[in-house]
């Protein structure tokens, strides 16, 4: 019979060893594949979920200057994230937003980023442990893990000494069956009836905040495993695991108590469930488990975050390596941006610029030709710059900076804002930053065309002179060809073109130095065969304007004949 239980014990240690080899050399052949062809199947992870660690930090703090919403959706920076989103785990997948929204232009850490960046990057076989452990952790939505670094409070189940009161019953019942039988099963039977209604009851209400109790604990397991890697270049951060890990090992414990019969498919779970009922173990462990926390919150954190950290530097790692070009950003003091052969992270094959920028600078163009693409471009590579130490050129300078935008403006009907209004507000987003000291590089899009023309052209030059004497980068793109004229002191002009050829509208992508001094929306309108008298009076009309700077008004003899035709046509339809 003992040699019988030595061979089962050996045949199930045989099958659970193979299972997990198969399964992590499966997990293996996917990431070198993935990392061979820059490809990979993106999970699908809700944006509540992921922004939540981003919401919890910028909630907690009484300002918060980073990249704020207007900007994070003029520059389509979700998409942005999906792109970089190579992180196994739900807690990468917030530290990694997070990263991408909160600038700070003192730059911490990034020195200590870029070493990891590399690290992972070159050690294949570091890569693929840290891998295989993140992919043990794995991703859940709306864990919420990161509300306990501030309120643990709120998080306890109330009277909590009420439950340790009720898990007793049980127990001085069981007791009291030595000595009296009949009374010990009535009071047996009616605290397991009033501890069943008062564990389904509460559980409903407590659901949410089980599941990331759950997920917490997932994540201090995740710690505890990488405190055991033993890779030498690996040592610093086995150390901080390993520090940070000791106080938190008590909720490895309370949790495997809080999951007894949840596993599935076990003969014993349904005997586990009645007994994590009748003892009211999930209330019980969880308070423990949520004190335990409050008690060592920074430890929770740092463990937190540094497999945040590794997972997100996989995910940068991943993302350079499947760009054609990228360098890393040199920072410096002056008020400038210089960048060669930039381009946009969401185009593919994009036309690449070169740009040498001082403090202000105008770009001017007709539609289409690249006005926008190229400022945003500009500010996604300036984000970038300053949070994964990444950008999109072969060279890039610029001054530490916030990175504000006022481009796709909307009118918001439930606010009753018109869409000057919401521009104005927009602005002032700019104008508060400045105002404040702090750095920052602006972009403006199309400034002011909410309005009427004549206050659009005088109130931007206002606003352009004003960046232009305080501190600042500002980038404006404008139709407006009267704008390079009146701030031709103040900022440096460049321009987009475009040519007509075989009857089309070609664009050449490329920024050139100078103002722009070509028009194509009348062009547009002969390629696209509108009626030659509209086409010619249109020509006609810009060019008086270009010489005279004047309207001309429309001839007397059109005006009256418009409204013969008009009388003309009421008096057939009165007829009829």
């Amino acid at each position: 019979m003992p040699n019988l239980l030595i061979v089962l014990v050996a045949v199930v240690i045989f099958f659970l060893v193979n299972y997990f080899l198969t399964r992590d050399k499966k997990k293996l052949k996917r990431f070198r594949e993935e990392w061979e062809t820059g490809k990979f199947i993106r999970q699908n992870e809700a944006t509540e979920s992921i922004s939540s660690y981003w919401l919890n930090k910028k909630n907690s703090k009484e300002s918060y200057d980073g990249v704020d919403q207007l900007t994070w959706n003029d520059l389509s920076m979700d998409k942005v994230f999906q792109k970089l989103n190579y992180t196994q785990t739900t807690v990468g997948s917030e530290y990694l937003f997070n990263q991408l929204r909160e600038i700070e232009p003192t730059l911490e850490q990034k020195e200590e980023d870029e070493h990891l960046y590399t690290l992972v990057a070159s050690n294949q076989g570091l890569r693929e442990k840290i891998l295989l452990l993140l992919t043990g952790l794995g991703k859940r939505d709306y864990t919420n893990s990161t509300s306990f670094f501030y309120d643990t409070n709120s998080k306890k189940v109330g009277n909590g000494s009420v439950y340790y009161l009720l898990a007793f019953l049980p127990i001085a019942s069981i007791a009291l069956l030595f000595f009296n039988l009949k009374w010990g099963l009535f009071c047996l039977l009616a605290s397991f009836l009033i501890n069943t209604i008062i564990y389904y009851r509460n559980k409903s209400m407590l659901e949410y905040d089980l599941v990331s109790v759950t997920y917490i604990a997932s994540i201090i397991h995740t710690g505890k495993r990488f405190s055991s890697v033993n890779q030498s270049e690996f040592n610093s951060y086995v150390n901080r695991f390993k520090d940070n890990m000791k106080p938190l090992k008590k909720v490895l414990f309370l949790s495997n108590i809080s999951s007894l019969g949840n596993k599935g498919g076990g003969e014993f779970d349904v005997i586990f469930e009645y007994i994590r009922i009748l003892f009211l173990l999930d209330f019980i462990s969880y308070n423990k488990i949520v004190k335990t926390i409050s008690d060592h919150q920074e430890e929770y954190h740092e463990v937190w975050q540094l497999i945040g950290k590794l997972d997100a530097a996989i995910a940068v790692a991943f993302y350079r390596k499947s760009l054609g070009t990228y360098c890393t950003p040199k920072f410096v003091d002056k008020e400038e941006l210089l960048f060669e052969n930039m381009a946009h992270p969401l185009i593919n094959n994009p036309v690449t610029n070169t740009s040498a920028l001082g403090k202000s600078t105008l770009v001017t163009g007709s539609n289409a030709s690249g006005k926008s693409t190229y400022i945003k471009a500009i500010a996604i590579n300036a984000i970038l710059a300053q949070t994964i130490n990444t950008v999109l050129a072969e060279k890039w300078v610029m001054k530490p900076s916030y990175i504000a935008t006022s481009m796709a403006i909307q009118d918001n009907v439930l606010d009753g804002d018109s869409y000057f209004i919401a521009e104005v507000k927009s602005l002032k987003r700019i104008v508060r930053l400045i105002e404040e000291g702090k750095p920052c590089i602006s972009f403006v899009d199309e400034i002011l065309k909410g309005t009427n023309t004549v206050e659009r052209i005088a109130a931007s030059a206002a606003m352009m002179e004003w960046l232009s004497s305080n501190k600042g980068i500002n980038i404006i793109a404008s139709h407006d060809i009267e704008l390079t004229e009146i701030a031709s002191h103040v900022y440096a002009n460049y321009h987009f073109r475009e040519s007509i050829e075989n009857g089309e509208v070609r664009f050449d992508y490329t920024i050139h130095p100078g103002p722009s001094n070509t028009r194509n929306a009348i062009k547009l309108l002969e390629v696209l065969s509108y009626p030659q008298t509209i086409t010619e009076k249109a020509n006609g009309l810009a060019e008086s304007f270009v010489e005279k700077r004047e309207w001309d008004v429309i001839s007397e003899q059109i005006a009256n004949s418009g409204k013969l035709r008009l009388i003309e046509k009421n008096f057939i339809h009165t007829k009829n």
